[in-house]
């Protein structure tokens, strides 16, 4: 499980694991009309990374990780 900056104001969005399962995963951030805007891969054992969203338009976005469930956040 991750959680995520709700709101991002500075360009980075911050992932925090909660779960040490989180090694070697792709990342998808899709934007409000489903369509995948950035894909990544994480890798290593975790607790925390940032991810630079600085070239996406501002507006609201989801991130998935693997096949877990998404979460949205928002880049003003």
């Amino acid at each position: 499980m991750f959680t995520l900056t709700e709101i991002v104001k500075d360009d980075i969005l911050e992932i925090r694991f909660s779960l040490e399962h989180c090694e070697s995963k792709i990342y998808t951030i899709t934007n409000a009309n489903g369509v995948d805007v950035l894909q990544g891969k994480i890798t290593g054992n975790t607790q925390r990374t940032c991810l630079y969203v600085g070239d996406l338009k501002k507006g609201k976005f989801s991130f998935r990780l693997g096949d877990d469930n998404g979460q949205e956040f928002t880049i003003q």
